[in-house]
């Protein structure tokens, strides 16, 4: 199963209604990471090969295309567009595929 990487734009609230659908899910706050910019947090999810999961779509987008076009593997990236907390996570916990359907993959969720 995918793991997500929720970054410290996403709502905490969304970890816990997506864990009580028995998906993995870190938040920056637990990784220690909250204040890092994001290629560091890109870096920390591919380091603990999670799928990033964000807000910040235009950062994002160009982190994506500099990676790609270096040759790194990425575990995907999610762009989760902002709702209503549980509207977001009744979609992404849908969404969520095996690992391999998000490698080197950019989703718009």
């Amino acid at each position: 199963m995918v793991k997500l990487y929720l970054d410290e734009d996403v709502q905490g609230l969304l970890a816990v209604l997506l864990r009580a659908k028995n998906i993995q899910v870190e938040t920056t706050q637990e990784s220690k990471m909250l204040g890092k910019d994001d290629r560091q947090q890109l870096e920390y999810a591919m380091k603990t090969n999670a799928t990033m999961v964000t807000h910040n779509r235009v950062d994002f987008e160009n982190l994506f295309t500099e990676y790609i076009e270096k040759g790194k593997t990425l575990q995907g990236i999610i762009v989760l567009i902002r709702k209503d907390v549980y509207q977001m996570a009744k979609r992404l916990s849908k969404f969520i595929l095996t690992p391999e359907d998000f490698k080197n993959r950019l989703w718009y969720v």
